[in-house]
């Protein structure tokens, strides 16, 4: 339940000021245990001239009704329709701002200056994009945690389509003048926003990366969850001419990553669990990965 002490009323929302309006699009599927949490985060910010809008895709939790406690827009779309690319595009033809943040509905901004730091950045009208750094929550597992760090614990710069794959519609925030012209690819089961960030640069737009910027966002996924999501990602990159995996290329994975997985359990001390799970999860990555090169789909 919402906090009976906040009063929406006292939150403004639309006042007219000289800040561009900033939309933010949650999309959310069962978030119940999110979302509160989520939109506090957001109204608490220091940039008031936001919008918030959701995007839900059947939701069958408290989701919605959490949410309706709040001041914000909600639309509905089936599940059968459900594309990350649809569900983007249908919220920001709803949103009114000349900023747009895509933010995953679990995904929370660790300081009350995060909506300014963004758009901060939008300096000059080549800027297309600006991703947040993502920080890993307290109960993050060892590999995601290892990987978030790495991956964004750099400094502030300009950032390419490629790998790492800094660059996600989780939390970042766009220009919707940019957007109306290169919208978000709808047929695409993941992976819409490495598709999304190539088209814009090579339309001479830039991207960049601001670490100031952090919302928390992790998770500790079952291993249907990480068949899923390696599958879908590896699918949508053989689509796209990004990446393809080859027998070899799992196998060697599999066996490498394993023992990189498990040897860094043991240096870290981290619980043991995390030992023998570490050769199940890279099982599941990569025969997602090999199953989505061979053209099988879920």
């Amino acid at each position: 339940m919402a906090d009976p002490e906040f009063d929406s009323s006292t939150t403004d929302t639309t006042s007219k000021s000289n800040q561009p309006i900033v939309s933010i699009l949650l999309r959310t599927k069962n978030e119940g245990a999110f979302i509160e949490k989520t939109i506090k985060a957001l109204l608490s910010q220091t940039y008031k001239n936001i919008e918030l809008i959701i995007v839900d895709s059947g939701s069958t939790d408290e989701t919605l009704g959490i949410a309706r406690q709040f001041p914000v827009s909600i639309y509905e779309i089936s599940q059968e329709d459900f594309t990350f690319g649809y569900s983007l595009n249908y919220g920001i033809e709803k949103a009114k701002g000349e900023y747009i943040v895509c933010l995953s509905a679990h995904a929370m901004p660790v300081l009350n200056d995060w909506i300014q730091v963004l758009v901060s950045n939008f300096n000059d009208d080549g800027i297309a994009a600006v991703m947040s750094k993502t920080v890993p929550l307290p109960d993050c597992n060892p590999f995601d945690r290892r990987g978030l760090t790495k991956k964004y614990g750099i400094s502030k710069q300009e950032i390419f389509p490629g790998k790492p794959y800094i660059f996600s519609n989780s939390c970042c925030m766009i220009r919707r003048s940019i957007w109306e012209r290169e919208r978000f690819n709808e047929s695409l089961i993941a992976s819409e926003d490495h598709d999304w960030i190539d088209r814009i640069i090579k339309l001479n737009y830039r991207v960049i990366y601001e670490p100031l910027a952090g919302v928390y966002h992790s998770h500790n996924e079952s291993l249907k969850q990480i068949y899923v999501r390696y599958h879908r990602e590896a699918y949508s990159n053989k689509l796209l001419g990004l990446e393809r995996y080859s027998l070899l290329n799992v196998l060697y994975d599999l066996v490498a990553g394993s023992v990189y997985d498990m040897l860094y359990v043991l240096i870290k001390r981290d619980n043991l669990k995390w030992f023998f799970f570490a050769p199940i999860r890279r099982i599941a990555m990569n025969y997602g990965r090999y199953n989505a090169t061979e053209g099988i789909k879920i």
